[in-house]
């Protein structure tokens, strides 16, 4: 087995490895930590687990964890929801690069659907808010994509290739991916791998059967290169692009299903186009002298692009379109003295944003001709009180503005401009206790997040939820959090759990609430505003157990409450209702044989999730997504197989859906799959 494929195929083979092996954690600390050291609710999807599984998309991997709900307005489109927050509120990385910018919109959105899972190592997940490591946004949770080859010793030979093919039979999907690695010199490895995957109609369960008009075509490219200076210092350069054509919101067109009472929609055509490129130029080194014992500076550029076409009845036709380009540059530093772990750095992102509209001369779904600024600045200490008891404190300084140029005053309907800023100081202190080394911990946290409003916030003039239409708003502040967080982590050989408590404190968050107006297209015009004080609460446990040398079990469940303020009408009489999309109490139950030979495998799994009846009163006007009353319960069985016929090729096999369930996840566009046959070979040469 050549380079990185060794690990993966020793992955593969190992029915507990995840357990036996201590598992290290970067994106929590900004440092590599024991998962039991650390002291956040954490956890890792690796490589092996996206082949095994069958996942379709990044989102996909990302739903299948506890605490998470996966909305998906469409079937390119994917959003989860990490202890009740979604969108914009939860933060994207890409090798520690934002892939958040500024006007990624309210709610559910589509953005972290243009990444690749065939170009990843590993997806490392923080749940909960980490706004003093990286800022705004970082609210629900923190995902890390760590892409494939971070060192140049995870390319021992001199080439090696692979190729790999998942084709599904509901999805009516194929996908292909070809990557190539190679060792230029001792000190110099180059990678690359291109992705081609086409869906076609969605098949959901039972009566619902074929969903017209859900499928889209998709290509990936990625590209990395690294090279070793001299001992001390290394430059990672790499570029990605993903692209997706024609990507239809099925539930607005009449092409959409009803599904347990929900409405049909009335256009002929809403499609998307995405863009999504990202390149990086990183530079670490071990050693830098008095002031750190290593850092990272980075400098990348990313270009987002959304294109969207919309055909209604009597030949009406429209499009709009947004273009950002963001130039990122920042700086990490790391320095140990004596009990003292310093984690410092500073970091710096510009957007500059495009946008149109056939319909509106002035502006597209967000301000023209605008640019937003990101800076910060955050110090943290690890101390070490003895082997068992370390706390960390850490605070962090940020300021942001924006410059808007051209957006449609919502009162005279002419063009205005915009010039703002805001500053937030964040801070938080937690404590993790090693009860066992490297066996048993607990931990706790308290932590402040704040979330300053971006360009959607501000200018956004485009379609909201069904019926629903958003007009600028360009007096908002802030949204501040403040959590509090405490959970257990214990490993051994046989068993393994996780149980995790939070309580999250809302205030000002900024709510849409309707303005009493109609458009001429009989949409009800909505406004922001910072009223939105509230809570979030629930819990999450994780449960892995060796029943056998051959058979492993794992559960999950997780549940959650939570209300918030806003002004469910426009008489603005202040109420306190339910989170938007609220999940569902769900649990899960999986069983796993692996025989001795340790070259195949059989899990099987139970998904189950309560009815979603816990309604916002803009949730119960959802009605071409969310059924009266909310969306009902559902069970799912799932199969998967796999063989390892040698350590060169790979097989696996699922049956997901067993019983064929004709079931929505709560918010979603469309049903999910019904009974869907996947499989996937890998061959490496």
């Amino acid at each position: 087995m050549k380079n990185i494929n060794s690990a993966f195929y020793l992955l593969l083979i190992s029915p507990f490895a995840y357990s036996v092996d201590e598992v290290i954690v970067i994106t929590a600390d900004r440092i590599a930590v024991s998962e039991l050291e650390s002291a956040y609710s954490t956890e890792v999807i690796y490589e092996d687990q996206l082949f095994k599984q069958g996942f379709r998309t990044t989102v996909d991997a990302i739903g299948s964890l506890s605490g998470v709900l996966l909305q998906k307005t469409a079937h390119g489109q994917g959003s989860p929801y990490i202890r009740g927050f979604t969108g914009f509120r939860n933060l994207f990385l890409i090798d520690g690069v934002r892939l958040n910018n500024s006007t990624f919109r309210e709610g559910p959105n589509q953005y972290w659907n243009t990444v690749d899972p065939q170009s990843i190592s590993r997806f490392e997940v923080v749940k909960g808010s980490t706004s003093v490591t990286y800022g705004s946004d970082a609210i629900g949770g923190t995902v890390n994509a760590i892409t494939r080859i971070q060192s140049i010793e995870d390319v021992s030979s001199e080439q090696s290739a692979r190729l790999f093919y998942r084709g599904s039979t509901a999805e009516q999907s194929s996908q292909i991916r070809a990557s190539y690695d190679a060792r230029i010199s001792d000190n110099s490895v180059f990678s690359v791998g291109a992705t081609g995957k086409k869906f076609g109609n969605l098949i959901a369960g039972d009566s619902t059967d074929e969903q017209p008009n859900t499928g889209y075509d998709e290509y990936n490219i990625d590209i990395k290169w690294l090279h070793t200076l001299n001992n001390d210092w290394q430059l990672n350069a790499a570029y990605f692009k993903t692209k997706q054509d024609d990507v239809p919101r099925t539930h607005k067109t009449i092409f959409s299903k009803s599904f347990a009472g929900t409405q049909l929609g009335n256009e002929l055509k809403r499609d998307l186009d995405q863009l999504h490129e990202l390149s990086y130029l990183k530079l670490a080194t071990t050693q830098l002298g008095h002031f750190a014992d290593s850092a990272d500076f980075t400098l990348s550029y990313q270009k987002q692009q959304e294109t969207r076409e919309r055909l209604r009845s009597q030949d009406r036709y429209d499009t709009q379109g947004v273009t950002v380009k963001t130039v990122g540059i920042t700086s990490h530093f790391y320095k140990l003295f004596n009990q003292h772990e310093l984690i410092y750095g500073v970091e710096y992102y510009h957007d500059d944003v495009d946008s149109f509209s056939s319909k509106n001369p002035i502006q597209g779904p967000v301000a023209d001709d605008s640019s937003y600024q990101w800076y910060g600045f955050y110090l943290q200490d690890k101390y070490s009180f003895n082997e068992q008891s370390t706390i960390d404190i850490g605070i962090r300084w940020n300021y942001m503005s924006v410059d808007a140029n051209k957006i449609r005053d919502p009162l005279t309907g002419n063009m205005t401009q915009l010039d703002e800023s805001w500053k937030d100081l964040v801070g938080n202190i937690r404590y993790n206790y090693q009860i066992t080394p490297k066996q048993h911990s607990a931990y706790l946290g308290i932590s402040q997040g704040f979330r300053a409003p971006n360009l959607s916030d501000l200018t956004r003039f485009d379609s909201a939820r069904s019926n629903e239409f958003e007009t600028p708003s360009l007096n908002l502040d802030s949204e501040h959090y403040l959590s509090f967080d405490t959970g257990i982590k214990y490993r051994s050989e046989r068993f393994d759990y996780d149980l995790a408590l939070y309580y999250t404190d809302i205030q000002d968050q900024i709510q849409r609430v309707p303005t009493g107006k109609q458009n001429d297209e009989g949409e009800f015009e909505i406004t922001k505003m910072n009223l939105g004080d509230g809570y979030a609460y629930g819990g999450e446990f994780d449960l892995r157990y060796q029943l056998h040398t051959q058979v492993n079990l794992t559960a999950s469940i997780a549940y959650i409450e939570g209300k918030v303020d806003t002004f469910p009408t426009s008489e603005q009489i202040l109420t306190r209702e339910y989170m938007s999309r609220l999940m569902p109490t769900n649990a899960r139950v999986g069983l796993q044989y692996t025989p001795e030979s340790n070259n195949w495998w059989l899990n099987t799994e139970l998904v189950a999730f309560a009815k979603a009846d816990r309604l916002s009163t803009r949730d119960k006007s959802d009605k071409q997504r969310i059924p009266p009353g909310g969306t009902p319960s559902f069970t799912v069985w799932n199969l998967s197989s796999g063989y390892v016929i040698s350590e060169q090729l790979l097989f696996s096999l699922q049956l997901n859906n067993i019983l064929d369930e004709n079931y929505r996840i709560h918010g979603s566009g469309q049903n999910e799959a019904g009974r869907n046959i996947i499989g996937s070979i890998s061959y490496n040469f």
